[in-house]
């Protein structure tokens, strides 16, 4: 059976000979594997089997590309991007951003930054041969081929910050709406150049942080007011092509669950269980409504031990597996704290516990 059988399967809640698999990685992750008896020319992807490939990320910037160096020390630089943004990076090891300002701040502010952002042609903004040989490679390695990109409030954060912009949509929702729809209307317009250049997707893997630790960045009635609309906007574009859609979020947006199934969303990842989200409550709450992927506590893997990890697995996958709707996955990336032996480990027991045979 090939990735792409199994992925079509678990998203129409059907058992495959086993789990579908993929991961995600920090930088630092495979060179130290490298240094801990991963062999130089290994793939992590082939030596596992993963199942999933992506391609096609959009810039939403209104510059695409842009990078202007602000402040700079032996740790760490802060840099003007394209969005306006002023960002504060570590140099030798990676991280979320420390967010320094935003400058745009005004509606006048934003409807030149929109102006900008709506005249970039969509090839400034997307690698389409990168996009093209990876859904090539994809189809020979039967992997199923999904896009990988983001939705209207990860963008929208990334030029207002958090705070400014749920003062936005606290004070002027119409301006929210437009801020919403303008990034749907633009990853759209991408998503239209990549399947006019010959790009074939099997379905969607859309990127977006919409909660932390103990809920949503916002209440269900403002995500239903000013977000949602968007939100369908997007995902209608694999919907009008008969293609299912993978949810990212880290946190925990278990209010705003119903809310996303509606708007369309097949399957939800990668389920932290640090942010009190737990497959074993989740399946059968929502049944075959929606599919699954993750949940494998990444705070367990990283301690090295076998027993714990052993007992984090089999305490999930049976129950996440059972009727198919579940794609293995760790409940964020792997750290460069969990060693290449746990790993091994760790996909030995996806194998043994993730079979249905």
């Amino acid at each position: 059976m090939t990735g792409r059988e199994r992925v079509q399967l678990a998203l129409s809640h059907q058992e495959a000979d086993r789990v579908p698999r993929a991961e995600s990685f920090w930088p630092e992750t495979i060179p130290l594997w490298h240094q801990q008896g991963l062999g130089p020319n290994d793939d992590v992807a082939d030596l596992f089997g993963y199942d999933i490939m992506g391609a096609g990320w959009v810039s939403h910037e209104a510059r695409p590309g842009f990078l202007q160096t602000i402040e700079e020390t032996d740790d760490w630089w802060s840099r003007l991007d394209g969005n306006g943004a002023i960002l504060r990076y570590w140099k030798h090891k990676s991280g979320t951003p420390e967010h320094v300002d935003f400058t745009v701040k005004t509606r006048d502010q934003w409807e030149e930054h929109k102006r900008q952002m709506l005249t970039q042609p969509p090839g400034s903004r997307v690698d389409t041969f990168s996009a093209l040989r990876r859904m090539y490679e994809a189809q020979a390695k039967g992997r199923w081929f999904c896009w990988t990109g983001v939705e209207c409030y990860e963008t929208a954060k990334d030029v207002f910050g958090h705070v400014g912009l749920s003062y936005i949509m606290a004070d002027d929702p119409e301006w929210a709406k437009d801020i919403f729809d303008t990034e749907a209307e633009l990853a759209c317009r991408v998503l239209d150049y990549l399947e006019a250049s010959g790009v074939r997707f099997d379905g969607g893997w859309i990127y977006g942080d919409i909660a932390f630790n103990h809920a949503p960045f916002f209440s269900p009635k403002m995500y239903r007011a000013l977000i949602k609309p968007a939100h369908v906007r997007q995902i209608a574009w694999f919907k009008e092509r008969g293609l299912p859609v993978i949810y990212h979020t880290d946190g925990d947006f278990r209010l705003i669950i119903p809310d996303l199934i509606d708007a369309g969303v097949d399957c939800f990842q990668p389920l932290e269980a640090k942010a009190h989200m737990d497959i074993r409550e989740l399946k059968p709450q929502y049944g075959d409504r929606v599919s699954w992927m993750g949940n494998i506590d990444v705070m367990v893997l990283i301690t090295n031990d076998k027993a714990r990890i052993e007992a984090e697995v089999a305490a999930k996958l049976p129950i996440a597996k059972a009727g198919g709707g579940y794609i293995y996955h760790s409940d964020h990336s792997i750290a460069p704290g969990v060693r290449w032996e746990s790993y091994q480990f760790l996909m030995e027991l996806v194998d043994r516990y993730g079979s249905y045979r």
